[in-house]
């Protein structure tokens, strides 16, 4: 999983926390996440963290509480040093689900001031969406995709990705929607992207359990499903 799985719902967090934070000259705040995904039957775990500030960081790390040994070194996400993350490795996702755990983070700023937060985070997993179709409308010329709704998401998102570069990104989706559609000339394209006509892409779904309703700013648990679609086919 790349770090754009979560871009468009971290951007919006990331500018709720800006909104709340008008003026910071080094304040910080943490969000831990356990994420899950299919591995062919089974389903793998790990672990991704984000760090957001109205600042600018220059280094972010993260140590467990569970798992005090280790060092979390998070990096600017997609180049934005108000945003940095970490995810675990694709060769380190286990069937093993990650523990309760408080993720206490220490960050400096590029102006040389530090600022320690901490996220506290549960158990609590959230099963992996079933995407139920993913096709080309050739009548409608879109890309319709639907899902099976999950009981505890509260809200899902979808990428596209051309290869591994993230072409399109939708807005937060309410949880009650278990279908979306997507045009060429539709918002939520990279800047300049048209998808190309034969082409595949890979198609991702989201889902977000937050650990407080409503609050996209803290997020507990994500889950996703992918798939391929020949665009225009």
């Amino acid at each position: 999983m790349k770090n754009f799985k979560l871009f468009t719902i971290l951007l919006f967090a990331a500018l709720m926390f800006s909104c709340i934070k008008s003026e910071d000259n080094g304040t910080g705040a943490g969000d831990a996440i356990i994420v899950a995904k299919k591995s062919g039957p089974d389903t793998v775990y790990g672990i991704t963290l984000y760090a957001y500030t109205f600042s600018s960081f220059k280094s972010v790390t993260a140590v467990s509480t569970s798992l005090p040994e280790h060092t979390y070194t998070l990096k600017a996400n997609q180049g934005y040093k108000t945003n940095f993350y970490y995810e675990t490795p694709e060769s380190e996702l286990t069937t093993t689900k990650p523990a309760a755990s408080t993720y206490n983070f220490s960050a400096v700023f590029d102006n040389g001031a530090t600022d320690e937060f901490q996220d506290v985070l549960s158990d609590k997993v959230l099963e992996v969406p079933t995407i139920e179709k993913c096709e080309f409308n050739t009548t409608l010329n879109q890309l319709e995709i639907t899902w099976a709704s999950l009981t505890d998401a509260d809200s899902y998102a979808i990428n596209i990705l051309d290869g591994s570069t993230a072409v399109f990104g939708s807005i937060e989706l309410a949880k009650t929607l278990k279908s979306y559609s997507i045009k060429a000339s539709g918002d939520g394209w990279a800047n300049g992207f048209t998808p190309v006509a034969g082409h595949t892409y890979t198609v991702k779904l989201f889902a977000f359990l937050y650990e407080n309703a409503a609050d996209a700013y803290n997020v507990q648990a994500s889950s996703v499903a992918e798939t391929t679609v020949n665009w225009g086919n």
